[in-house]
């Protein structure tokens, strides 16, 4: 392997790693809100899933601005789950 074949590949490697980090922070952060939406569902709160759409969005535009391709409705309604209509 010459030294330009080495950069190359560490390059990649760090790419793909990246975008394993972030794709792993989007899943997390979907995750928790989530848990949060499932959580306020006793209470029959619409304000309450409607402010956790909002923070579901606010995540979704800095995921968005990353380098990598971020699909924003899947992020929505994994957090939403059949909660989108909030």
């Amino acid at each position: 392997m010459s030294v330009t074949d080495l950069a190359d590949w560490d390059s990649r490697t760090r790419d793909d790693a990246e975008s394993d980090e972030l794709l792993a922070i989007d899943e997390f952060i979907a995750a928790v809100l989530r848990r949060a939406n499932e959580s306020v569902e006793p209470l029959r709160s619409p304000g309450e899933h409607r402010t956790i759409l909002r923070v579901a969005h606010l995540f979704a535009d800095d995921l968005a601005r990353t380098k990598r391709a971020f699909d924003r409705v899947q992020f929505i309604e994994t957090v939403m789950g059949d909660r989108s209509d909030a």
